[in-house]
């Protein structure tokens, strides 16, 4: 079965958009975890970008330099955070409040 060749490119113009927003979300993650973009700029933004609003918070959080996963999961379960839950959907306060414990925590590491 083949399909025609307007599908297709109706298929790449649907994924493309998603594809620079994933590859965005890695360069987002991957500057954070070389240290070259800190956390606590992204997260006291009241106005967060997009690729920085889709990213879990934990996934965010784990990549920083000295939390890892387990402390990752830890510090969203002391705010009553989900693991799944969106940076962009944190409130400012809970955004500020991550920042202290994050920071707490690698001085603590």
């Amino acid at each position: 079965m083949t399909t025609s060749t307007n599908l297709q490119s109706e298929r790449h113009a649907a994924v493309l958009p998603l594809q620079l927003l994933r590859q965005q979300m890695d360069a987002v993650l991957s500057q954070v975890e070389t240290g070259t973009l800190k956390i606590d700029s992204i997260l006291s933004l009241s106005d967060l970008d997009e690729a920085s609003s889709v990213l879990y918070a934990c996934k965010l959080i784990e990549v920083v330099p000295g939390i890892g996963k387990v402390k990752a999961r830890h510090l969203l379960a002391k705010m009553n955070v989900s693991e799944t839950e969106q940076t962009g959907n944190l409130t400012l306060d809970q955004r500020n409040k991550l920042v202290q414990l994050i920071a707490t925590e690698v001085i603590a590491s």
